[in-house]
């Protein structure tokens, strides 16, 4: 089946739907910084760098893939709405730019979507905001689904938490009932994976791959540093706010939302570690300096729930095309 992706960042979510089968004919997001990532890993699509309300037709396609941003509703930003700040963040056009993949939802009329977005967009505006989206895609013909997805549970060695979106044309949810993947890792299941799985064998001091800027009051009010045998905080796109390196000593609590650094190893992860731990492949590599790096890494979508969350319907769009044969 082929797939259209807007919002495509670095292509984590496209990498990830090219391996549970879908062909990528056509992509975009407006970072210039991401071209080089995608290009890495997804050298032949064609990736359009451009703001997406610049364009007026869309190709068609059998599945539509976006991962739209919703900057206002990130957990970090209504953190900062509670301390007074921010708080016309909710107010942006970033934030509307679902509206968009509407517009290219009822132009392509997909037989499916996929929608990736932070998890406190479902609560944010006491829902209103998430049901506007889930609203939508019903008065263009879908049946929409939502589930909020935790990243270990798939064999990430990440605590990252995101809500997906999935919609089928309801011409097609007469026949199929989409299901979320069950979880694969585990209690009862595989092992969590843990930091020791995925970023032993990396450097301990990457020159010029990690940030070494002063560690600010902010970043010292909770634990940043987890052990090897634990799996990553959620990698974040800000360099100077991604998590510790695992080694050397814990960090100290020496109060409320105060912590303090202990021993002499305390380093930020390096963009490559973060990807390596977001699941990019090695041969994966964005352009720019070290703050755009960081950036389109951290505001990738792991491959892994790409490939789970897909799987789904290209087994039901095989099983269907085999079964049409054999009726012919």
């Amino acid at each position: 089946m082929d797939a259209v992706s807007l919002f495509s960042g670095c292509g984590g979510f496209d990498y990830g739907a090219s391996q549970a089968g879908l062909n990528i004919i056509w992509a975009n997001d407006k970072d210039k910084h991401t071209y080089d990532a995608y290009k890495s890993i997804l050298p032949d699509v064609p990736l359009v760098i451009e703001d997406v309300r610049k364009i007026e037709t869309f190709p068609q396609a059998d599945v539509l893939i976006g991962c739209y941003p919703c900057t206002g509703f990130s957990i970090a930003a209504r953190r900062r709405w509670k301390d007074g700040k921010d708080r016309d963040l909710m107010q942006t056009e970033g934030n509307f730019l679902y509206k968009e993949y509407l517009r290219a939802l009822e132009q392509i009329r997909p037989k499916y979507f996929f929608v990736e977005n932070v998890s406190g967009m479902k609560s944010a505006m006491e829902g209103w905001f998430f049901n506007q989206q889930l609203e939508g895609f019903k008065e263009l013909g879908y049946t929409p689904q939502a589930k909020l997805l935790h990243a270990i549970d798939y064999g990430l060695a990440q605590d990252r938490k995101r809500i997906f979106i999935v919609g089928v044309r309801n011409d097609i949810a007469v026949d199929f009932q989409y299901n979320f993947p069950e979880p694969t890792f585990g209690p009862g299941l595989q092992p969590y994976r843990v930091m020791q799985d995925v970023i032993f064998d990396m450097p301990l001091w990457p020159e010029g791959d990690f940030d070494t800027t002063a560690f600010h009051g902010h970043f010292l009010t909770r634990n940043r540093k987890r052990s090897w045998t634990e799996p990553s905080f959620t990698i974040v796109a800000h360099s100077s706010h991604v998590p510790l390196h695992p080694g050397g000593e814990p960090m100290r609590k020496i109060g409320t939302d105060e912590w303090e650094l202990t021993g002499d190893f305390n380093r930020r992860l390096s963009w490559k570690e973060c990807a390596r731990l977001q699941g990019l492949p090695d041969h994966f590599l964005p352009s720019g300096g070290l703050k755009d790096k960081y950036r389109v890494v951290g505001n990738a979508v792991p491959p892994i729930f790409a490939e789970m969350l897909i799987r789904p319907i290209v087994q039901y769009e095989t099983a269907r095309g085999r079964n049409a044969i054999l009726t012919e």
